[in-house]
Order: C-alpha cells, then sequence, then structure tokens
C-alpha cells in the first residue's frame, strides 16, 4: 500500500479556508483513483515558496517523513503548490532518486528515476521561478514608487497603527491607511522616551508583555522586537529612499527629534550593520547593562586620566552624579554573577526542550539544503544544467547550509546551560576566564537586567549590594 502526503501551501491567509478546501479534495480523489491511502496532509500557510529566507515548517516536515519513511508518494493540486524554484525541485530530486518517492499532482505522477522525468520536473520548477521573478520585479518597481511618494506598501499593518478604510475614487474600490492606534500608539510613544530618558528597550519588553501587549502577530514581544520598533522609520511617519528620509502620508507617533535620538542611543539597525560594514565591537563588559542610581540615565563607558569609568554623562542627558572605576565595579558584578550561576543554570535546564526543538527545526531545515545540494548534481550529470549554471546554484544552497550551520553553532553556544555548565564556583570562574569580552557580556545579559550604580559620597568606598542593585532576569 502506497502512503501518500498531501502538501498544501496557501499563498494568502485571508483565503485559507477557500484555498484549503480547493486543494484537498481533488488531491484525496487522486489518491483514491490510485489505490493509495492518504497518511497526512501537510499544510504551509501564508508561506511563499519562492522567498528563501522564509521556513515552510510543514515542507521540512513531509521531507523529514519521507527520509523517515513514513511517506511513500507526495501529492499537491498544482506543481508550483510544491516548488517555485529549482532549488527546491533539486532537493525533492535528490530525496525522490533515494527513497523512491513519487512525486504528482492531480495531472498525473512524474518517474523521477529517470533522466526524462527529472528534467520535466526541473522545467516545471524554472517556469514557476520565472513567474515569480517576474512578479517580484513588478511588486519592487511599484514599492519604489509608493516609497518616492512617502505612501504605504501594504501588507500587515505596523505596531502603533490600525487599518482604516476608505474609498479609492480612481479605482471605485475599498483600500487602506494606517491611522495611529489608541491602545498602541500611546505605549509605543511612552516607550521612545522612556528609552530616551535611560531606560532598556529589555525593560519595556518585559512590561509590554506583563501588560498583555502583543506584537501584530500576537506574539510576545522580544527585547529586539522592540528595538526594532522604536528604530523602525515608519514610527516616526517616515520612509527611506535609497538612504534618505520621504514624509510619509501617515501621522507619525514619535518625533523627528526623538527618531534620531533613538538612532543615536540604539545603534543603527541590524539591516543598516549588514550594508554599511559597521560593526558593534564590546570594549566594556557592563556597556548598556549599567544606569545611574540617581537619575536612572544609562552609564557611558570610556577610558579617562589613563583609567577605564562608567560615568552618567550630562551630555547625553544624565545629571553627572556617578563616577565609578571599571574594574572593581566590573569583578563585583561578575563575582555576584558566579555565585548565582548555579542554581539559575538547573533552571535554564528546564527549559531545555524549547531550545532543542528550535535545535531540531535547523538541522532538519539543514538536511533538505544538502538533499537540494546534491540533486543539483544529478540536475549536471543528466545534461539538463551546464556547469557553470550548476557551479552558480551550487554557489547559492551552499551558502545557505552555511548560515544554517553558523545558526545551530549558535543555539548550541548561546543555550544558558551550554554557554557556561560548571558546578561550582572554582570550575564556573575557569569557564569565564576562558571566554572573550563579547560572550562575557552575553552571558552576563542572559541572567541580569540591569546593573544600578548608586552615589555613595566622596573618597573610596567598598562595592557592596547597598551600593550596587543588580536586577536578575526571571
Amino acid at each position: 500500500m502506497v502512503r501518500a502526503a498531501i502538501y498544501i501551501r496557501i499563498s494568502r491567509a485571508r483565503r485559507e479556508l477557500l484555498d484549503a478546501k480547493r486543494q484537498e479534495p481533488p488531491c484525496r480523489d487522486f489518491c483514491a483513483q490510485q489505490g493509495w491511502t492518504v497518511a497526512k496532509v501537510y499544510i504551509d500557510d501564508n508561506r511563499s515558496a519562492y522567498k528563501r529566507n522564509v521556513h515552510r515548517d510543514d515542507f521540512e516536515r513531509m521531507l523529514a517523513d519521507v527520509r523517515a519513511g513514513h511517506i511513500d508518494a507526495i501529492v499537491t493540486w498544482q506543481a508550483d503548490r510544491l516548488l517555485r524554484t529549482v532549488e527546491d525541485a533539486s532537493a525533492i530530486i535528490s530525496i525522490a532518486k533515494h527513497h523512491g518517492t513519487i512525486i504528482a499532482n492531480i495531472a498525473g505522477a512524474l518517474d523521477m528515476s529517470t533522466a526524462a522525468g527529472r528534467k520535466t520536473f526541473h522545467e516545471l520548477a524554472v517556469a514557476s521561478e520565472y513567474e515569480s521573478d517576474l512578479k517580484s520585479e513588478r511588486l519592487k518597481l511599484k514599492h519604489l514608487e509608493l516609497a518616492a511618494e512617502g505612501k504605504w506598501e501594504g501588507g500587515m499593518r505596523n505596531f502603533g497603527y490600525d487599518l482604516e478604510p476608505y474609498p479609492d475614487l480612481a479605482s471605485g474600490r475599498v483600500k487602506y491607511r494606517l491611522v495611529p492606534s489608541p491602545t498602541e500608539a500611546p505605549a509605543l510613544e511612552a516607550a521612545a522616551k522612556e528609552v530616551i530618558a535611560g531606560r532598556s528597550h529589555t525593560a519595556i519588553a518585559k512590561q509590554w508583555n506583563k501588560e498583555g501587549l502583543t506584537t501584530v502577530a500576537g506574539r510576545p514581544f522580544s527585547p529586539q522586537k522592540v528595538r526594532e520598533l522604536l528604530l523602525s522609520p515608519k514610527t516616526a511617519g517616515l520612509r527611506y529612499l535609497d538612504g534618505k528620509p520621504v514624509t510619509a502620508e501617515w501621522e507619525g507617533i514619535i518625533t523627528l527629534d526623538q527618531h534620531q535620538e533613538l538612532r543615536a542611543i540604539l545603534g543603527p539597525t541590524r539591516r543598516e550593520r549588514a550594508g554599511t560594514g559597521l560593526t558593534t565591537a564590546r570594549t566594556y563588559l557592563l556597556g548598556g547593562l549599567a544606569f545611574c542610581g540617581k537619575c536612572g540615565h544609562r552609564l557611558t563607558a570610556k577610558r579617562s586620566g589613563g583609567k577605564r569609568r562608567y560615568y552618567c554623562d550630562t551630555r547625553l542627558g544624565g545629571c553627572g552624579g556617578i563616577v565609578r572605576a571599571a574594574e572593581p565595579l566590573e569583578a563585583w558584578v561578575v563575582t555576584r554573577l558566579l555565585g548565582e550561576l548555579p542554581e539559575r543554570l538547573l533552571e535554564a535546564a528546564r527549559r531545555a526542550p524549547q531550545e532543542w526543538e528550535t535545535l531540531g527545526r535547523l538541522m532538519t531545515a539543514r538536511q533538505t539544503e544538502e538533499d537540494r545540494l546534491e540533486g543539483l548534481a544529478d540536475l549536471l550529470a543528466d545534461g539538463t544544467w551546464d556547469k557553470p549554471t550548476y557551479v552558480r546554484q551550487k554557489r547559492r544552497v551552499q551558502a545557505r547550509i552555511n548560515d544554517l550551520e553558523d545558526k545551530i553553532r549558535h543555539l548550541r553556544a548561546t543555550a544558558p546551560r551550554r554557554r557556561i555548565k560548571g558546578a561550582t564556583f572554582e570550575e564556573l570562574q575557569a569557564e569565564w576566564d576562558a571566554l572573550d569580552l563579547e560572550q562575557q557580556h552575553s552571558l552576563l545579559a542572559d541572567h541580569i537586567d540591569k546593573i544600578v550604580v548608586k552615589p555613595v559620597g566622596r573618597g573610596r568606598h567598598r562595592i557592596t549590594s547597598e551600593s550596587v542593585e543588580v536586577t536578575w532576569r526571571q
């Protein structure tokens, strides 16, 4: 008995029920005609198969089930539901070759064991990719036009804004525009003011989650997501075209001055850093974690008079009331951390299943990319591709494999129970000393939310829990 998987990809979430009902019954009828048993239905909702950085969860699960020997055939409504790129085709070609998997849509099955069948499958992928490329080019031109005019490009709304319908007289259709949300906009405006005043965006994320605020996708806020919102030009009523700001048609939630100040405090966005080669090399252990105990402003770290110091900088809005030598302050915080770590690492171990689930998804995705790489060799051997085309595609797939391996290594290294594993203070101290400064700071940030340095008067004073307050992450 052939065990068949039905794969459904829904391109637009708002058409979910219609698309699922339209795709699944014909696939079931096809399986019945072949005498196959439907083992499982895999559905990727609103996942573009063309975008190479979009992870299709059920697509990956289906391929993993084929590799595990649970599936004998893959059936789709149309070929473009299963693949949109030649790289997808190469992965499926490799899997079908090794496991004898039947690949079919309701128009019929392809014999992937023959060069002719593989070539036909490849040609379907080429046609699908060409269609997607054409749509993408048109969409990019349209977005450039919208950006130049300061218009909203459509899609999912931004946090802080609601979608307001209005009649478009030119087209005779109802369109939508961004308007400040009565609940989210005040929260975002207040967060901007608090960060400018010295509060961390990590604390903002925790506050929003406690208050029940969620992202537009309905998920809890991460510190990185809050940072992205605060740095977003859309929040200030701006769009950027060729690196230059364009006033948008929607109302800004924060002012242009606040936007510029937030960029100065939080630094460039991840996209800007990647595009310009900017680095964020760390030079001080407590940077971004230490705050003034008098005014609450974030402490600045720099060398002064030949010594490394943390101080409250009046030029950045601070009160100037705190100056501390870096070495003793850092040493005291590290001692506190290493004393707390054994119990905290036990708690982190209880959270490990979530981390390993993410690791499993990454490793499954890496296996799919490796199948793609092997499938490319079959296309070269069949004569479907020439050598330059094979080399070009191989480089693209290998780049993604390298990226996934980096993410796997990063997850293994940054998981709290993996970053440092000692059971005693002496073991933890030895592991701490072996870390570089960036790794030490990351370990601190794993467990410490804020370090408040309080005023103690003139002269030398021993650092104690009364003069330095550590707020631990929950």
